[in-house]
C-alpha cells in the first residue's frame, strides 16, 4: 500500500533519470495507479511502467497535543448580579481599560471523535482600573474601604492588580471541515471550570501636583482572596477563540471588603 506522497516521491526519481520527456499517461483501475512513462536517455527511447496500489484511508490525526495558550481580554466584577457602575460605587471600573492577561501551557487529548480534553496550567494578571481617577483604598486591621482623594490633585490613574497562577480542565466538542494542528476541526465549543492561587497584589496610583508627576505603588493582600475558582466557556473558529469566564468566589475574603465576582471575556490564541 502506497500513500501519494510515495507514489510522487517514486515519479520524481523516474524522471530526474530521463533527459526528455515524450509521453506520460496515468490510469486508475481498481483503486492501483498505473504510469507509463515515454521518454529518451542518452538519446535512446526508454519506456518506464509504474503501479501502485494506493491506501487512500485518511490517516489518524494526532490524539495528544501541546500547546501554548494566550488570552487578551476585558475584566470587570458583579455585586449581587449587577455592575458596581449601576449604583455609582466607588470601586466601580472602567469598562475600556481594566485588561485580563493570561499565558501558559498545556495539553490537548482527543479523546473520541468529536470530544477533547484541555488541560492547561497558566499565569493571570486582573488588572481593575478605577473609573473614578482618585479612588483610594484604606486598609485597616479588620476590612478595606473606598474612598476617593480630595486634595486636588491632578488624577491620571487608580487601579489594583492581582496575579494568579491557575490550572484549567475543558471538555471541548469539535465540528466542521478538517483542521490542521492542535485544532482538528474548523469549529469548537467548551465548557470547564478553573481554579488559582493568588501570588500577591498591589495598587497603584498616577497623579500630577503643582505639575510634578507622582506614582504611588504599594505591594499587599488588601484583604484580596488567596484562592479563586470559576467556570469558563471558548468558542472558536479555525485557530481563533473567543472565551468568558466567571468566578464563582469573590475578590476580597469574605467580611473584609465588597462581594465582588470578577468577570472577564476576551481573545484567545492557542498554538
Amino acid at each position: 500500500m502506497n500513500s501519494l506522497d510515495e507514489v510522487f516521491e517514486n515519479l520524481e526519481i523516474e524522471l530526474e533519470g530521463l533527459d526528455s520527456i515524450i509521453n506520460v499517461s496515468v490510469k486508475n483501475i481498481d483503486e492501483e495507479i498505473y504510469v507509463d512513462i515515454e521518454g529518451l536517455d542518452d538519446e535512446e527511447l526508454k519506456n518506464i511502467n509504474l503501479n501502485f496500489d494506493i491506501d487512500d484511508e485518511p490517516r489518524e490525526p494526532k490524539k495528544l497535543h501541546g500547546f501554548m495558550y494566550y488570552d487578551f481580554g476585558l475584566n470587570n466584577y458583579l455585586e449581587g448580579g449587577k455592575f458596581p457602575n449601576d449604583n455609582a460605587e466607588q470601586y466601580s471600573v472602567k469598562p475600556w481599560g481594566s485588561w485580563n492577561f493570561e499565558l501558559g501551557a498545556g495539553m490537548r487529548w482527543y479523546i473520541a471523535k468529536p470530544l477533547s480534553l484541555d488541560i492547561a496550567a497558566v499565569f493571570s494578571w486582573y488588572n481593575f482600573k478605577y473609573a473614578d481617577k482618585g479612588t483610594r483604598i484604606i486598609e485597616t486591621a479588620d476590612d478595606i474601604t473606598f474612598t476617593t482623594d480630595l486634595t486636588g490633585a491632578d488624577y491620571i490613574k487608580s487601579k489594583t492588580t492581582v496575579p494568579f497562577v491557575n490550572a484549567s480542565i475543558v471538555p471541548m466538542v469539535h465540528f466542521g471541515k478538517h483542521n490542521s494542528g492542535v485544532n482538528h476541526k474548523m469549529f469548537r465549543l467548551g465548557a470547564g471550570v478553573y481554579a488559582g492561587y493568588r501570588l500577591g497584589g498591589h495598587v497603584k496610583y498616577e497623579y500630577e501636583t503643582d505639575y510634578t508627576y507622582s506614582v504611588y505603588h504599594r505591594k499587599g493582600d488588601y484583604f484580596l482572596n488567596s484562592y479563586k475558582y470559576g467556570v469558563k466557556a471558548v468558542f472558536g473558529i479555525h485557530d481563533f477563540n473567543i472565551y468568558a469566564k466567571y468566578d464563582l468566589s469573590t475578590l476580597y475574603a469574605e467580611g473584609k471588603g465588597p462581594e465582588l465576582n470578577p468577570i472577564s471575556f476576551g481573545l484567545n490564541f492557542t498554538f
